[in-house]
């Protein structure tokens, strides 16, 4: 590594080697005097860009960042800027930074102050030699001249005084030379009151009586000009003497008289449980943190998370740390009453630290500042519960050495942008943790004895810590009653909030959200209480602007601002859900008018979406949208290929799934079975049995209810096809009865013939052959009177169940009909009857036509770009190479065709049985 000094205490210098590098930009200045203020630990992103640029943010701040970091590298060699997961650091040793090294040389003297008060001043000189002006100078950031520069004046203004006590106590130094050097330094801070004590106890020791009393007449004058206030207790302190011609005593400085240890950490939490990665997080910062430095943790979470009881659990394990003391302070930010104002709040923690009640100001800038000089050198722990928001906090941030833990219900951003903290997000408990809270409160024997319906209780909490508080509090009343029994109680309530509701009104779980949700504006209140009538579990931006009829840019704009205060959460780009109590809530909120509106603008994107992304799927030709859809202003998604359409149904899986429910419930059939037959090919494909299943009966329900027969036939087509594939013949059997029904009603031989073929289908996945090819042959017939390419369909399906029955004969000539009929018509379907051919062939041992066949296919389906179509041509290539003894050339098929497979779609678990057998 090569060697490297970085001077931030005055002029901006940096030495590499033997020779000064310049460095001309003052955003790079910015970005190095940044990472080396904290050498050794990283910065996000997010702060060095608000370093670098302030207010003014580029377009693309991330990679702004790592331009100027790039041109740093070039300057001082690649090595010394790393990068890391969120951000950047300088890979240097601290004392290299001439802050860093003041700081090590400052505690050292610290240490050294009691027993060794000449080694102690002697490092002290050393710290103060390291200074050669303003600190940070040159570095054009108004942050770090905001956030940085003062705590390092306040860091050496604090070192000057200690070194001139050691002078005064060792007594070596001329009080001529003292006296000199503090009215320099009066003059330069003139309203630090603890200079000019030391000022005035020189001068009345060296006897200098009349100079003293002038000293204390133009400070006094100076205060009130300034501050409006009269000279400090200790400065009074000192003129009475004066006045009296007694000598000062060797006392310590007025400050250090005031201090107190103060140890105001609430009750720890009883029954505390879980939450070990976020303890860890608190400790492995904790650890990070420098003695001279400021630690700073933000804990922000929805109402109810624990964001409290972590910090205050996590305080009182690592109270050892904090040897000056504890502080905690309520800022009242959510809940009743006002919040804490920075006035109210100064004034509290100064008087905590030992501060007389009369020389707290009642300016809040002056507060602060007051507050930063006392808690200077001080490793001291600040809790700051319930902030409102990042400016609720930052007036009471001390500049130096102390640890900070703010915990909030806002996402507290601005506090890591600025003040570089470090977040930590609440969420519901993990399930574990969930059963541990509620197993420390109801007893180890009842849920040991109950585990299901202890699982079913903390689903029922949402896994929120204060509604298992709550539900364990229900269960601890009544140790004699089952939790089974308890369970049944809370599901017969008409909402949980009501199961769950408290006496106590600070833990009643519909106060506690109230306290966010009546701080909204009224376009957020009324976005949340919208929210709650959105199918789902998690909510995709363009559904969210359908819902709100507004643009998605402001959807997105809407959500993000419900994020910040956590009233939504984004655990995906892109992608929000509100916590299940939440959305309870949220439905209360929701006037009643407009409701089925927004759902239906909801329902009527998602089902022209689903529409579009099975046509890009490729998988079969889906008909047009039937009925009345209104076409909405938000956009379908831009959707390019199969695998992006798949994606696109896999992320809103649970979305579409929902939305098919409540079409069902809420009387919007049409919706609810046109959904239910688009999400037919994805499920097909991906097996989710359940889900196919539960959409399949909404939507047959729906259908009937209109009593539409098309729509009765298609809901049936759907919901036959989840229960053949999933191994239920019978049941499959009977559905696709209805769907021949509705087709017969329909006098359409199209549906009639397609309706058969798929029972005839179901009949081969039941190895039934005779019925098979019985239910093949009338689909045939019933298509006779069809269109042409009906009739190749048929033929198709009857000549693959010939296939599979072993009527090869049989097979080749249907399947030979089938393709003349498409290749007649140009459709590509002619390609499945060029593998039914081949696979009949191959079963005949017959391999040249059987491979001639599975070429042409494949061939004619890469000519379309049809991904499914050269699955199987690959599949039943592979298949014909391997009967033809030759396992090498097989192998290579079978792994081409699953690099074009998704990885849950049920033909890739296929290939691999095929691969895996080849390997035996």
């Amino acid at each position: 590594m090569p060697e490297v000094t970085i001077r931030l205490l005055g002029p901006f210098e940096v030495r590499l080697r033997d020779r000064t590098v310049r460095i001309n930009s003052k955003r790079q200045r910015a970005l190095l005097a940044s990472l080396a203020l904290t050498a050794g630990q990283v910065v996000p992103v997010e702060v060095l860009a608000e370093r670098i640029w302030g207010a003014e943010l580029p377009a693309s701040p991330r990679e702004a960042v790592q331009n100027n970091v790039h041109r740093l590298r070039r300057l001082l060699g690649p090595e010394l800027v790393r990068s890391a997961v969120d951000g950047y650091l300088l890979d240097v040793d601290p004392d290299e930074v001439d802050a860093a090294r003041f700081g090590t040389l400052a505690r050292a003297a610290e240490q050294a102050e009691g027993e060794e008060p000449a080694r102690a001043r002697e490092l002290l000189r050393q710290a103060l030699e390291l200074w050669r002006g303003e600190p940070l100078g040159d570095v054009a950031s108004d942050s770090l001249e905001r956030d940085h520069a003062p705590a390092l004046t306040e860091r050496h203004l604090a070192a000057v005084e200690r070194r001139i006590d050691l002078d005064l106590r060792i007594g070596d130094r001329a009080p001529s030379e003292l006296i000199a050097e503090l009215r320099t330094l009066t003059a330069r801070f003139p309203v630090r009151e603890s200079l000019w004590e030391r000022l005035l106890t020189v001068l009345i020791g060296d006897g200098r009586q009349a100079e003293a009393l002038e000293t204390y007449e133009r400070v006094r004058s100076l205060l009130a000009a300034t501050l409006g206030a009269d000279p400090s207790a200790e400065l009074r302190r000192l003129h009475q003497r004066l006045l009296a011609g007694e000598a000062p005593s060797p006392e310590p400085a007025a400050p250090e008289r005031w201090r107190v240890t103060p140890r105001e950490l609430p009750q720890a939490p009883g029954g505390f449980a879980g939450r070990a990665a976020e303890l860890a997080a608190l400790d492995e910062e904790l650890d990070r943190w420098g003695d001279g430095a400021l630690g700073l943790v933000a804990i922000h979470g929805v109402g109810g998370a624990g964001k409290s009881a972590l910090a205050v659990h996590w305080a009182w394990r690592r109270q050892e740390r904090f040897p000056d003391g504890q502080l905690h302070l309520d800022l009242r930010g959510y809940g009743p009453g006002q919040p804490v104002t920075p006035e109210a709040a100064l004034g509290r923690l100064l008087r905590a630290i030992g501060t007389p009640p009369e020389r707290v100001p009642g300016d809040a800038g002056e507060a602060a500042a007051l507050l930063r000089s006392r808690l200077a050198g001080r490793r001291m722990l600040l809790v700051l519960d319930n902030a409102y928001d990042a400016e609720h906090v930052r007036p009471l941030l001390p500049g130096s050495h102390c640890f900070v833990i703010v915990t909030s219900r806002s996402g507290l951003r601005g506090l890591a942008v600025r003040d570089g903290a470090r977040r930590l997000v609440l969420r519901e408990l993990p399930d574990a943790d969930a059963l541990e809270l509620l197993t420390a409160a109801i007893s180890r024997e009842r849920a040991v004895a109950e585990p299901e319906a202890l699982a079913e209780l903390a689903r029922l909490c949402g896994r929120l810590p204060l509604a298992l508080r709550i539900a364990a509090e229900l269960g601890s009343r009544y140790p004699d009653r089952s939790l089974a029994a308890l369970v049944e109680d809370l599901r017969q309530h008409r909402s949980p909030l009501d199961a769950l509701a408290d006496t106590d009104p600070v833990s009643d779980l519909r106060t506690v959200f109230s306290w966010s949700y009546d701080l909204l504006p009224p376009d957020l209140a009324g976005t949340f209480s919208r929210l709650g009538s959105y199918p789902g579990g998690d909510i995709g931006v363009p559904g969210a602007a359908a819902l709100l009829d507004v643009a998605p840019p402001a959807a997105r704009g809407l959500l993000d601002r419900l994020a910040a205060v956590h009233l939504v959460e984004e655990p995906r780009p892109g992608r929000f859900r509100l916590h299940d109590l939440l959305r309870e809530y949220a439905v209360e909120r929701a006037p009643e008018d407009g409701a089925q509106a927004a759902l239906r603008r909801v329902l009527d994107w998602h089902l022209r979406a689903a529409h579009h992304a099975r046509i890009v799927l490729g998988y079969s030709r889906p008909a047009p949208i039937l009925g009345s859809i209104d076409e909405s202003a938000v956009p379908l998604p831009e959707l390019r290929s199969t695998r992006e359409a798949f994606d696109w149904f896999a992320e809103e899986r649970e979305t579409l799934v929902a939305a098919v429910g409540a079409a069902e419930r809420n009387g919007l059939s049409e919706h609810g079975w046109q959904l239910a037959y688009d999400l037919r090919d994805f499920f097909d494909r991906t097996r989710y049995f359940a889900d196919w299943l539960a959409v399949g009966r909404w939507g047959l329900e729906c259908a009937h209810r209109l009593g539409d027969p098309l729509a009765g036939y298609r809901a049936a087509l759907s919901l036959g096809g989840a229960h053949s594939l999933s191994g239920a013949y019978d049941d499959a059997e009977a559905i696709w009865s209805i769907a021949l029904e509705h087709a017969e009603r329909l006098g359409d031989p199209a549906a009639v013939s397609r309706a058969l073929s798929v029972l005839g289908l179901n009949c081969e996945r039941a190895d039934d052959f005779d019925r098979a090819c019985e239910y093949g042959e009338r689909a045939v017939a019933a298509a006779r009177s069809a269109p042409d390419l009906i009739r190749g369909h048929a033929l198709l399906n009857y000549g693959a169940t010939e296939v599979r029955a072993g009527r090869y004969a049989s097979a080749i000539g249907h399947n030979g009909e089938a393709l003349a009929i498409y290749r007649a018509l140009g459709a590509q379907q002619q390609s499945s009857a060029l593998i039914n051919l081949a696979c009949a062939y191959e079963r005949m041992a017959d391999y040249p036509p059987a491979l001639a066949h599975c070429q042409e296919a494949l061939r004619l389906v890469r000519e379309w770009s049809d991904l499914s179509g050269q699955v199987s041509a690959l599949t039943t290539r592979g298949d014909i190479e391997l009967a033809m003894g030759r396992p090498q050339t097989a192998r290579a098929s079978w792994e081409e065709a699953r690099g074009l497979l998704e990885p849950a779609d049920p033909g890739n678990a296929q290939l691999v049985r095929r691969l895996e057998d080849l390997d035996r």
